[in-house]
């Protein structure tokens, strides 16, 4: 197998004759099975699982659910490392949230994900109206909502800058604690002929980790999380098969 000219670690060799996503050929076609807005919702979930590590590895104190600290983390740090990007990564994710539509119960650690999604389009909005003006009416976010926004998310957003601003790698470090893992699987292949999987590598290098934590997706039940036990992220490739079916249009 060719080796991509980039720091993934394949874990298992291609299988000749392997299937694509959909039960067509690996071949380089493959990443057009997989829609762009479900590989820019991938995205949000490595930063929202970084946010975990984050939080974890740096002891920074948790004032609040881990869950919505870490999805407004991941919301602000695809914003300042993807800055070009950040609109169509963040779209994509509270579409795929609006597509879930889960209500959790009164006592959950998660919002509904219609506050998940209207959280996100807010904080966003919030680091640039005049920018994001277009994003957010497309959600529906205007009026008093939008001044609403415009209030917290800059205070929020700047609040963020300065603690992530404190493990951000120093520009021109050499990355050695950063890394990703990949089983040989059609989702893997087609998150590198993408490209998703480089930007996804340039958010996890992007902070001056302690200690080695890496990437891996691969075949399981369920969707994300963040291992304290061996610093991984996981993601299982069945969840983005489900954004695939969510966000196709």
């Amino acid at each position: 197998m060719t080796r991509d000219p980039r720091p993934f670690r394949w874990l298992a060799p291609v299988l000749a004759g392997g299937l694509g996503l959909f039960g067509g050929p690996v071949s380089a076609q493959s990443a057009a099975d997989l829609p762009a807005a479900s590989t820019d919702a991938f995205l949000h979930v490595v930063a929202h699982e970084m946010g975990h590590a984050f939080l974890r590895e740096f002891d920074i104190p948790i004032l609040g659910p881990e869950e919505d600290i870490a999805d407004d983390f991941a919301t602000i740090y695809v914003y300042l490392t993807l800055p070009d990007r950040a609109e169509a990564i963040i779209s994509a994710r509270a579409r795929q949230h609006m597509a879930d539509g889960d209500r959790p119960g009164m006592f959950s650690e998660y919002r509904s994900d219609d506050q998940r999604a209207g959280r996100s389009i807010c904080l966003l909005y919030g680091q640039d109206p005049e920018r994001f003006d277009a994003m957010a009416r497309r959600f529906g976010l205007d009026g008093d909502a939008a001044g609403n926004c415009r209030d917290f998310a800059t205070e929020a957003g700047r609040s963020w800058r300065r603690i992530i601003d404190d493990y951000r790698m120093p520009a021109g470090a050499r990355v050695t604690e950063a890394g990703v893992d990949l089983e040989e699987t059609p989702i893997a292949r087609a998150l590198t002929e993408s490209g998703a999987l480089d930007e996804a590598y340039a958010l996890l290098s992007g902070i001056d980790w302690h200690s080695r934590v890496t990437l891996t997706v691969k075949p399981c039940s369920g969707s994300s999380f963040w291992s304290r036990n061996g610093r991984r992220i996981t993601i299982c490739d069945t969840y983005l098969l489900r954004f695939a079916d969510q966000l196709a249009d």
